[in-house]
């Protein structure tokens, strides 16, 4: 596209544009020109000005012109505001008539003047860009603040969120509740039903389940731990219903019980979640409840053993546990 298509093209919408939107379609333009250049590069080429007229300024932007330079495209986009002369100057108003009236013979002092303008207007749009996360996101995490947002959980370094089977970009709204210490099951269940993008998910706790008894509480007759209704125990485990909850996923299609069990990909993920979310020791099961209707005939080579095989006629709706 050459210059005079893209000042064609662009010059129509000139003054609807505020400075950070004049900014980025001018960015939008360039990165088509020049696609292998960084963002910051492609900043480098435009250059800011003041317009001189004291008339009252209807927009931000008063002109936006592509220019043909011996070191490629360019772009000058005049501002109403913030500069040394024009109608917001903060300098007396002879000083504004005195460049108004140099400009229409020789541009010189107006070019003069610019150069400090140039510098001033040019901070705007990063300051403005600065507390826009939508704006600094990068795909991938690659921006400053997503890694900031990562060091929360202890994941700044590259080659942990590299190598993690996580999305990291999916638990970026709950990056505050994940670096909590302490988590409630409504909590986990907000954080899973978003991951996992099953809305029809339940977090059921207090299941009962053997803990084993360390060796160092085993009763000894006459010797250690004897004493009747306070550390007598009998056996090498007990039931407690303290220390394991089920994950339950309600209306499983049968495709996902595929993807769910040992060589799917989201159980892998689902682990490694939940191990970045619980700061306690709590063992978890993972149960899948799938409807009658879903479950389909056995077929050689299309169904896999103890995962999405059945035999016979289902007649009820099932469940499968899978524990980690």
């Amino acid at each position: 596209m050459t210059v005079i298509e893209l000042n064609e093209k662009i010059k129509p919408s000139v003054l609807k544009y505020s400075l950070s939107q004049g900014v980025r379609v001018v960015m939008t333009y360039l990165k088509e020109l020049y696609p292998r250049e960084k963002p910051k590069d492609l900043y480098e080429r435009l250059r800011f000005k003041s317009n001189p007229s004291l008339s009252f300024a209807k927009s931000e932007l008063s002109k936006i012109e592509f220019l043909e330079t011996p070191e490629g495209k360019k772009v000058e986009l005049t501002l109403n505001f913030m500069g040394l002369f024009g109608a917001a100057s903060p300098l007396p108003s002879h000083y504004c008539e005195m460049v108004l009236d140099s400009a229409r013979e020789d541009s010189e002092l107006k070019d003069f003047l610019n150069l400090f303008n140039h510098h001033i207007q040019k901070m705007i749009y990063p300051i403005w860009e600065k507390q826009r996360y939508y704006i600094q996101y990068q795909t991938g995490l690659e921006d400053k603040f997503s890694k900031y947002m990562l060091s929360f959980l202890g994941l700044y370094n590259e080659t942990k969120v590299k190598s993690s089977k996580l999305n990291f970009t999916k638990l970026l709204p709950y990056i505050g509740i994940l670096s909590m210490r302490q988590k409630s099951g409504g909590t986990l269940t907000s954080i899973l039903r978003h991951y996992l993008n099953h809305q029809n998910l339940e977090i059921i706790q207090c299941i009962e389940m053997n803990e084993k008894i360390p060796s160092w509480q085993y009763s000894s007759l006459g010797d250690n731990n004897c004493t009747l209704g306070s550390n007598t125990l009998l056996g090498e485990s007990v039931k407690t219903k303290g220390s394991k909850f089920q994950v339950l996923l309600k209306n499983v299609s049968f495709e996902e019980c595929f993807t769910y069990s040992l060589h799917g990909e989201k159980m892998g993920e689902l682990q490694e979640l939940m191990d970045l979310a619980l700061n306690e020791p709590l063992e978890h099961e993972l149960c899948l409840e799938m409807k009658k209707e879903e479950i389909k005939p056995y077929q050689l080579s299309q169904h896999y053993l103890g995962i999405n095989s059945f035999l016979g006629t289902v007649n009820e709706d099932m469940k499968i546990i899978l524990n980690h």
